[in-house]
């Protein structure tokens, strides 16, 4: 169940058995689930659902909405953890939640037909109640593959399933943004329409991953022994001092991205009135460079420490936040998508930087038997702070697209005044400026932090190089945000 957009690693061992009759029809259920759930939220997530909303006519505090609930469903792999551990039906749990989830696509796919109003908030309520469902489903699907895959045979099936997955994701995006493009230009005042094509369709292959699941196979759970409750488990990380300056870092960087991340594709659609053919490909473009980056950050990691990655990754990310503002310069306009390209890809490559070493150094600081909290305790702060920065983002763009702030500088003298404008905030550019500022005070907090010598255990940084690899359905243009509040997916076990 790729939706949930988790994996699970276990040890390979070094040499791989053949699979029997059976494992193989498992395998094999099992990958074209993830490549049916990778459809699915292709069509209904990202850039498209951007695009829904603007044709809904969404007002900013909407569209902030639809970016926090990603984040806000996260909060709730906590009590579905505790319902797979009391229900001990993996199958049934993921199954179930599926398939009512799934429905609600529909529900998101009706919005067009609605009046106005109506329609942005029937879209809200169903992506919320989707993907409330996926995250509950989510926790039950890893705990459910870390059983069910033979550890021997992990390397090669996820290698196989990674491929396809990544294939399935940019054919598919591409296909969907020329079958949108195209609608707009066969029926104008009806966009909305073409995008309810989008996610009735998705729906229908979402559907399909359900059948897929019910006939994956399951195995009993191992039995556990009684555990605190969630309260302590989740107090504990806070009176760690080391660990509570790592969060201070995380929470505000995860704060200042998602107060501007979320809405370069609204920008791009609106301000910059690209092509939703165009924002794809530059999306796939940040994919690309986020998946060549990751073995230069890896590398990095081992020879330096994550502090010291993220203390390149993070400014790299900053900047090119900052750069957004350029976009809307006049002297920019005959090389803006030359320059969008180069953005882009510098994105995606400051992205898996920082989404590695985010996620590597709280493995590391996590003291020995008691992961579960500290990672359960991080998941929960920063996706909070990640959930309300688009919000207040929504609830503050009508105040700033109201208000200009420019810079320029004026050459007097000939026949002629020259003017270069070099500053340009209006609208949207505003809160990637606010963004970028809020980014340094996170980078002050980092300094604070104490990593101790040495590297990871290479597993753990094997599941990270993994995780950063999976683009990212959000309504960010660049890939790997959501993976930094996720929740790891042995959580699900203590």
């Amino acid at each position: 169940m790729s939706n949930c957009n988790t994996d699970v690693v276990t040890s390979v061992s070094p040499e791989a058995r053949p699979l029997d009759h059976d494992e193989q029809r498992t395998f094999r259920l099992i990958l074209l689930d993830a490549i049916a759930s990778e459809a699915m939220g292709t069509l209904s997530t990202g850039v498209f659902l951007a695009g829904f909303a603007v044709a809904l006519g969404a007002d900013n505090l909407a569209i902030g909405v639809l970016a926090a609930v990603p984040f806000s469903v996260q909060l709730l792999q906590i009590p579905a953890t505790l319902l797979v551990e009391r229900l001990r039906a993996r199958r049934d749990i993921c199954v179930w939640a599926a398939g009512i989830g799934r429905v609600f696509l529909f529900g998101a796919a009706s919005a067009p037909l609605l009046p106005d109003a109506t329609g942005v908030t029937t879209l809200i309520v169903s992506l919320a109640i989707y993907q409330g469902m996926a995250a509950i489903g989510g926790c039950a699907w890893n705990s459910w593959m870390r059983d069910l895959v033979p550890a021997a045979q992990f390397g090669r099936f996820f290698g196989r399933r990674t491929a396809a997955t990544t294939a399935v994701s940019i054919v598919l995006a591409l296909l969907g943004g020329a079958l949108v493009d195209m609608w707009k230009s066969h029926a104008a005042g009806q966009e909305a329409l073409g995008y309810s094509i989008l996610f009735t369709l998705s729906a229908a292959i979402g559907f399909l991953g359900v059948w897929l699941l019910r006939l994956t196979p399951d195995r009993p759970m191992a039995p556990t022994r009684h555990e605190a409750g969630a309260l302590p488990l989740l107090l504990a990380p806070l009176r760690d001092a080391n660990f509570r300056r790592l969060l201070v870092f995380l929470s505000s960087w995860n704060f200042a991205v998602n107060l501007a991340a979320p809405f370069f594709a609204i920008y791009m659609l609106k301000t910059l009135a690209l092509s939703m053919t165009a924002i794809l490909g530059l999306t796939i473009t940040s994919q690309i460079g986020n998946l060549l980056a990751l073995g230069l950050w890896g590398t990095l990691i081992d020879r330096f420490s994550n502090k010291a990655v993220l203390g390149i990754a993070s400014p790299l990310f900053l900047l090119c936040m900052l750069a957004w503002t350029l976009t809307g310069l006049p002297w920019m306009q005959p090389m803006l998508f030359v320059f969008l390209v180069g953005l882009h890809i510098l994105m995606g490559v400051s992205t898996a930087g920082v989404g590695l070493a985010s996620g590597n150094i709280a493995m590391k600081l996590s003291p020995p038997g008691q992961a579960t909290a500290y990672l359960a305790a991080n998941s929960v702060i920063s996706a909070s702070c990640a959930a309300v920065a688009p919000i207040l983002g929504g609830l503050f763009a009508d105040f700033f697209a109201s208000h200009q702030l420019t810079l320029g500088f004026t050459w007097k003298g000939g026949h002629e005044n020259l003017t270069l404008q070099v500053l340009d905030f209006h609208s949207w550019t505003f809160f990637f400026g606010i963004a970028c500022l809020l980014g340094l005070y996170s980078l002050h907090r980092l300094s604070f932090i104490e990593e101790p010598a040495g590297t990871t255990d290479r597993l753990l940084l094997r599941h990270l190089f993994l995780e950063a690899r999976r683009s990212v359905h959000s309504l960010s243009s660049a890939a790997g945000l959501l993976r930094v509040v996720r929740l790891p997916p042995w959580l699900v076990r203590t």
